[in-house]
């Protein structure tokens, strides 16, 4: 399924945009300029770039080299051999000059000569060992020249900050992955380029012994190292330029983050060699940027017929996962300190850079930020590390008013992810004390993320942020909103404060939600009006993976009608989920917890569905109550549920899922639905963790009793302001309580 999302003539702006170079260069680099030209339309930049004032995606494997050399596709040989001897060859038809037309999307010419700017075989013919990768590397390296600059800036200040190697490399890694976010297909054509060139530049006999041979060998034998002197460096220059194997926005600026052997510094974290392999490990990934559970990519069209590739990703799955199996595991069970975040740039150093080194060096706030709330087993044993993240983005924001305008690209995405945080993080600290103070503070920035909301909305509309961004910052906000609105479960305190919230009006109408979603489908290239419940089928999975949220949007109406939309889709969000998991090797809690809440929000989807289906189609109820039944005991048998039950999770984590899972067990149960002692008892062994949680307002990092921020206790063994357990969620869960003890067929003990 595809939508195309016509934005008329507007132009988006990207944070690290290509920038292609004048027609007129000063010789020496008149050759690259041109190809640089030449390549751009290709993989959707330059649309208006003459002679065809169009762009194109292209699959670097099915490009030629004479496509590279006129900068435009060509069309099959037997349409080609078609209009060859149907149209004239001094002024074909069709075309904005002569000697050229329109073939369907292709550009057809009579001779390869008469196409206006097109370079010779001469030209392209010094490239080598491959002419058709080297032309599109060096062409990359052109285009991304002020980008890779700017991404070298930023390593350098990580270098010097002091901050961790690991943080360092994943904010490169993110970096890397926002100039790919301007222009994928470019990146990818160049990714693969370099390893075509690489391939065919590596000399493997230099490693061989070649004491067992005494005479010279012929010229295609292998030889040992060692080639003529090349004192002023010409040789390498030459084969650098003609020859390239290096895609500089990669190769040339992981070095820069100091985490390499060097003969002045002394040793590093990696040899040189291991770096190499580093910066290849990343090419790789981002190959596979699309794939399900890392990102989504899309094609649009515009008004004039030009292409272009869009992406939205979610910087920490990404990122994380190569960070941990570039530097060897998560190592967090063996850290003594949290990680070190990076140190911002001062203003003044700031306002003398260039625009996108100044970019660079800022949206590292939210790479590294983004990053390190993925790894959620460091914000369970550094729970410091929440509000030294958000005032590091705190801080970018500021920056952000000193130094960019107002609508930059980097400046609306700071504002829009502090604006996020500040609703997201209160409900996930260990005390949620319901002063006036607080309350009204929670407000205000709920308001606040509201109006974010509306303000990415407009600025993508208008062209100032670029699709990916818009549906990712507005994805987050819903999410955020939505966890706002309701009071954590088991939290009395809080309880009056949401209701007054909802009743003042103070969150977001259900209006604008719904434009926001429909932004948001849009902006990623679905089709807002479409029923995405009966095309799930024909929807991506790496789009489907990303429609969890919009099923629980749909489910929070309760109507009939949208919850079997909404169990429709989360039916095919789950496996995908689960697939993605399985896929990655890297063992973080919030890969497994998105497979866990998936099959949770699935049983919460059928059991609402179930209670809202008349008696007179029961066969359809009991399907229902079937498929919650079997989402309930994924829940209970995932992973990231033990984790739960060790009092290791956030206190609004175990009480939903253990209150999902009971509901949608006592409901099954209650309408005949077989339910097994074993999938009862757990779900008792789970709720019971989830009163003792609620009671005791949830486990801090030392052991039972410990209060390692020396807080003392009041009577009742609790912190002061610490939260309760509201008597409606007491009396719900002591009825469920009663009720699977029954199914356990197990006397339950004294509680309390």
């Amino acid at each position: 399924m595809s939508y195309s999302n016509r934005l008329g003539s507007v132009r988006l702006v990207h944070v690290f945009p290509a920038e292609i170079p004048a027609a007129e260069a000063r010789r020496a680099d008149v050759v690259e300029s041109r190809v640089a030209r030449k390549v751009a339309p290709l993989f959707g930049l330059g649309a208006d770039l003459p002679p065809f004032h169009r762009s194109w995606v292209c699959d670097y494997t099915a490009l030629s080299l004479a496509e590279i050399g006129r900068g435009a596709p060509s069309p099959h040989r037997a349409e080609r051999s078609r209009l060859e001897a149907e149209l004239p060859r001094a002024h074909p038809g069709g075309g904005e000059g002569p000697g050229w037309a329109w073939s369907g999307r292709s550009v057809w010419s009579a001779q390869p000569g008469t196409l206006p700017g097109a370079l010779t075989n001469a030209t392209l013919n010094r490239y080598g060992p491959d002419t058709k990768a080297a032309a599109v590397l060096a062409g990359a390296n052109r285009l991304l020249r002020d980008a890779t600059a700017a991404v070298m800036a930023a390593c350098r200040h990580l270098a010097e900050s002091g901050c961790d190697a690991e943080v360092r490399l994943a904010g490169w890694a993110g970096l890397v992955l926002e100039v790919y976010r301007a222009q994928p297909a470019l990146v990818v054509a160049a990714v693969q380029a370099r390893q075509v060139q690489r391939s065919l530049s590596a000399h493997w006999g230099t490693q061989v012994d070649r004491a067992g041979v005494t005479e010279a060998g012929a010229p295609s034998e292998i030889h040992p190292s060692g080639g003529p002197a090349d004192p002023d460096g010409e040789l390498e220059e030459s084969v650098a330029r003609w020859r390239p194997t290096s895609f500089d926005l990669v190769d040339a600026t992981l070095p820069a983050l100091s985490l390499a052997d060097d003969p002045a510094a002394g040793p590093g974290l990696v040899t040189v060699d291991a770096l190499d392999d580093i910066a290849s490990a990343w090419c790789q990934r981002l190959l596979g940027i699309g794939r399900p559970g890392r990102g989504v990519v899309w094609l649009d069209e515009d008004g004039g017929g030009s292409r272009r590739v869009h992406a939205m990703v979610r910087v920490g799955a990404v990122v994380a996962p190569f960070v941990a199996a570039s530097l060897g595991g998560t190592s967090a069970g063996t850290r003594t300190s949290p990680p070190v975040l990076p140190v911002l740039p001062t203003d003044d150093a700031l306002a003398t850079a260039p625009r996108l080194q100044r970019r660079a060096h800022l949206l590292l706030a939210h790479v590294a930020v983004n990053y390190v709330r993925y790894r959620d087993e460091l914000l369970r044993d550094w729970p410091e590390l929440r509000a030294q993240s958000r005032e590091l983005v705190s801080a970018a924001v500021a920056r952000c008013a000193a130094v960019l305008d107002h609508d930059d690209p980097v400046a609306l995405q700071l504002a829009a992810y502090a604006a996020y945080l500040e609703v997201w993080d209160p409900p996930r600290t260990r005390t949620l004390a319901a002063d006036a103070d607080g309350a009204a503070g929670r407000a205000a920035a709920v308001q606040r993320l509201v109006a974010s909301q509306q303000r990415v909305v407009e600025s993508w509309r208008s062209g100032r942020l670029d699709p990916g961004a818009a549906a990712y910052l507005l994805e987050i906000g819903i999410v955020a909103l939505h966890d706002a609105a309701r009071p954590p479960a088991g939290d009395s305190a809080l309880v009056d404060v949401f209701s007054s919230a909802r009743s003042a009006g103070e969150g977001p109408a259900p209006l604008a939600v719904r434009s926001w979603w429909s932004a948001i489908l849009e902006a990623r290239g679905l089709d807002p009006k479409a029923d995405l419940a009966v095309l799930a089928d024909s929807v991506s999975d790496a789009q489907m993976f990303h429609l969890h949220h919009y099923a629980a949007w749909l489910a929070a109406s309760r109507r009939r009608a949208d919850l079997r939309r909404a169990l429709a889709i989360q039916q095919r969000v789950v496996p995908v989920r689960a697939e993605v998991a399985r896929r990655e090797p890297a063992g973080f809690e919030a890969k497994s917890a998105a497979v866990r809440s998936g099959h949770e929000l699935a049983a919460e989807i059928a059991t609402e569905l179930a209670l809202v289906t008349p008696e007179r189609e029961r066969g359809a109820r009991t399907q229902v109550l079937e498929d919650a039944v079997g989402h309930a005991r994924a829940v209970l048998a995932d992973p990231s549920t033990s984790g739960l039950l060790r009092s290791t999770g956030p206190l609004p984590a175990i009480l939903r899922t253990a209150g999902v899972v009971a509901r949608a067990l006592c409901v099954a149960a209650s309408h005949g639905v077989r339910v097994t002692v074993e999938e009862g008892a757990a779900a008792l062994v789970l709720l019971d963790a989830a009163i003792d949680a609620a009671r005791s307002g949830g486990a801090g990092r030392g052991a039972a009793g410990d209060e390692p921020d020396g807080t003392r206790r009041d009577g009742a063994g609790r912190k002061s302001g610490e939260t309760q357990p509201d008597a409606t969620w007491q009396t719900t869960s002591s009825d469920w309580r009663a009720q699977l003890a029954d199914i356990a067929a197990t006397r339950p003990p004294r509680h309390g």
